[in-house]
Order: C-alpha cells, then sequence, then structure tokens
C-alpha cells in the first residue's frame, strides 16, 4: 500500500506537469504579455526576467518586463537590462471602430506628419463617412500577466498598487521557488526544490523549445544561477543546478563575463564595510546567532554609505553560513537613528523581534538564502543601548513553531 507522503509527492509532481502544460498552451494564446518584477529586485528575478522577454520575442510576442525597483547596476551587461520599464504604462487605449455591416473594407494606411497622424479607410463600394466611425476607450490589449519571484502581490510593489484591476483581469502565471508562495496565479509553477528563477526557467526552456534558446538568454539563465549559487559555492547548490549551468553553457552561455561584472564590480567601500562588519563579527553559538556592531568610525574608515548596508549584509549570509540569526547593528557618521538589519531564517519567527524594536520599515527575501531580511529602525536608542536590547532578544527569541 503506498505511503500517504508517497501519494502526496507523486499528485504534486502530477499537478506540476499539469501547470507546465497550461502555461505552455497559455503562452501560444497570447499576444501581448507582461513580465512583472518583484519590488526587491535581485539578479536572478532580473535576469529570468530578460530571458523570458528574450524567449517570448522569438515566439512573437509582445513583452513589456515592468519591476518598480531600481534596476541600474544590477546587471547591467544583460541583454536589454535598460529597457525594462518602472511604470505600466497606457493601461487603457482609444479604440477607432469601424461599422464594415455594409461597407467592406479594402485598404487601410496611414502617414505621420509634424503634429498629427492621418488614417486613411478605403471600402470595396460606396465611401466611408464619418457616421461608420466610433471613438472609446478601451481596457489595455494585454493577454497574459508572468509574474517572476513573488510570494504573493505585494511584492510587487507600487507596480500592483497603482495596476489592481489589470493583475485581478488578467490571466496569470506565478512562477516562483518559494515556499511561502501564495498560489494566486491562474496557473502556478513553483518548484521549491530550484535554486532559482533562472533554473525554473531553464527546464521550462528545454521542456518546450530548447533551439531557441541563444547566446543571450542562456547568458541571462546562467546570471541568474550563478548569483543565486555564489557562483556555485553555496552549501545548497543542487546536481539539478549544475547539470541545468553545465547544459548553458554548452549552448553560449558567457560564464566568464558573468564571473567578472558580477563579483569584480562591487564597490570598494562596500567589500571594506563587508570586511569589517566580518572583522567585528559576534557569535552566540548556543543561540545560534551572529551580529556586528557599526559605528561612525566604521563608515569613514570604509568610506561607504549607510545605503551599503543591506549589500554587506548579503555579502554575510552567502559567506557566513549555519546561524538562525545574522545581523548588522549601525549607526552612520551624521549621528542618525540606529538601524538594525536582521536576517532571520525562514523557519525563526519574527515576533519577538518586532515586540521589542517595533514594525520593520522594510521586509525582504535575501535572494538565493533561505532567509527573510527584516530592517529595523531605533530612533530614541543610542548604540550600546540597542545592542543591550538586541542581546536581549536574541536570548527571549524562540523559533517559529
Amino acid at each position: 500500500m503506498e505511503s500517504p507522503q508517497a501519494f502526496f509527492e507523486r499528485n504534486i509532481f502530477i499537478m506540476e506537469a499539469k501547470d507546465r502544460q497550461l502555461l505552455f498552451e497559455q503562452i501560444g494564446k497570447a499576444t501581448k504579455i507582461l513580465v512583472a518584477l518583484p519590488e526587491n529586485l535581485h539578479a536572478d528575478a532580473l535576469a529570468s526576467g530578460l530571458a523570458l522577454r528574450l524567449f517570448l520575442e522569438k515566439l512573437k510576442k509582445d513583452v513589456d518586463v515592468v519591476s518598480s525597483a531600481e534596476v541600474a547596476g544590477l546587471a547591467d551587461f544583460l541583454p536589454k537590462a535598460s529597457e525594462v520599464k518602472p511604470v505600466l504604462q497606457n493601461t487603457k487605449s482609444l479604440v477607432v471602430e469601424l461599422n464594415t455591416g455594409e461597407k467592406k473594407l479594402d485598404e487601410l494606411s496611414y502617414q505621420v506628419l509634424e503634429d498629427k497622424v492621418q488614417v486613411f479607410l478605403k471600402s470595396k463600394g460606396a465611401p466611408f463617412t464619418p457616421e461608420d466611425l466610433k471613438f472609446k476607450n478601451e481596457k489595455f490589449p494585454l493577454d497574459l500577466v508572468i509574474v517572476l519571484g513573488c510570494q504573493g502581490f505585494e511584492d510587487l510593489g507600487r507596480l500592483f498598487r497603482d495596476n489592481t484591476e489589470v493583475f485581478y483581469t488578467t490571466p496569470k502565471i506565478n512562477l516562483d521557488n518559494k515556499p511561502g508562495n501564495e498560489y494566486f496565479g491562474a496557473i502556478n509553477v513553483v518548484d521549491i526544490t530550484a535554486t532559482s528563477l533562472s533554473e525554473i526557467l531553464a527546464g521550462l526552456f528545454e521542456e518546450y523549445e530548447q533551439q531557441l534558446v541563444d547566446e543571450q538568454i542562456a547568458t541571462c539563465l546562467l546570471t541568474g544561477i550563478i548569483t543565486q549559487t555564489n557562483s556555485f559555492q553555496h552549501a545548497q547548490t543542487t546536481p539539478q543546478a549544475l547539470m541545468k549551468a553545465s547544459r548553458l553553457v554548452a549552448l553560449g552561455g558567457r560564464q566568464q563575463e558573468i564571473i567578472k561584472y558580477v563579483y569584480k564590480n562591487k564597490s570598494l567601500p562596500l567589500l571594506k564595510l563587508w570586511g569589517r562588519a566580518l572583522a567585528k563579527l559576534k557569535v552566540l553559538e548556543d543561540k545560534g546567532a551572529a551580529y556586528s556592531v557599526l559605528g561612525g568610525a566604521d563608515f569613514e574608515k570604509t568610506e561607504a554609505s549607510e545605503d551599503l548596508l543591506l549589500p554587506a549584509l548579503k555579502e554575510l549570509l552567502l559567506n557566513v553560513s549555519g546561524y538562525r540569526i545574522l545581523g548588522i547593528l549601525a549607526q552612520g557618521q551624521a549621528g542618525g537613528p540606529v538601524r538594525f538589519l536582521a536576517a532571520l531564517r525562514m523557519e525563526t519567527g519574527s515576533e519577538h523581534f518586532e515586540k521589542q524594536f517595533g514594525q520593520p520599515v522594510k521586509v525582504m527575501d535575501a535572494p538565493g538564502e533561505p532567509y527573510r531580511i527584516f530592517e529595523f529602525i531605533l530612533p530614541e536608542l543610542s548604540l550600546p543601548e540597542a545592542e543591550n536590547l538586541l542581546l536581549s532578544s536574541i536570548s527571549g527569541e524562540k523559533p517559529a513553531a
């Protein structure tokens, strides 16, 4: 008799295969497609979005890639990275409707002048008149929305808030690799065993039309896999990820260019700040926690701004493993409020920290890592007071059940 676990796993596989087939069918029917990326954008989400656009354009689809995040500097070497749009434009169109019930259209042409456009409509019989025309506003002709790397609509940020009708009324494909995904799409392809979105797309392209994967698409997908696995050094790198990467290199993925850009283009102040945070790391082994405290002198000596705190924490996550809690407590040179950036493993509850520090100003996933990052602002505390509060919080913090 089949065990409940085996039954569950077998049926999950069947459902995923069905969703993949439905995905291919939906893409085949669509003409105008929106690829929506998260507001907390990372290199894998950007790279997979660009790869998807290039792939869909080979299928003769009209594609827009949109994210409300700042894209510049994330992966500028990738093809069409500069064409990612910050907003979804023209959500309504002016429609010119011609009545052809009695007069049939023979020819349509237009010419663009300095301050106007003229449209010429020629009938097969009696000429058209103004009475044969109607004008109306209609919803933007969007056939399909593909959302990449979002657990729910809120991860899209401003893009969703400004276009809720589009996301609620248009068929949606939800593609993600996070266990907390809310399955909000009409079609959901969620593979929590995949190390990256790019790995999922590489498999889908291979299953659908691998001959369309050229050097540019392969480079985009390889970028996502490399950044998510820390160049295959991350402990969670799977044999499947290595196999996908190997095939992408064989298809022309420019591995050396990716390594050069992603790992050699990090700013010197970031590397200095990360090194200082690593050198000042305080480890509480019995609590499964580690944190660094950075003051104004640290920012002065590294010539770093507070904007580099989040990248520095992400660098720590890539190089320091095994802790449930990893954080940076910092106060900049100008004597502004103390900031606490805490990376908590997915299974670790955040409620105790929120009780002690208040509501976080930001919550985001750590790309490639089983962590969520919380940012707290502590305007009433000095740096030593904040550290004391942090120590008591770690001592009282319990993993989520």
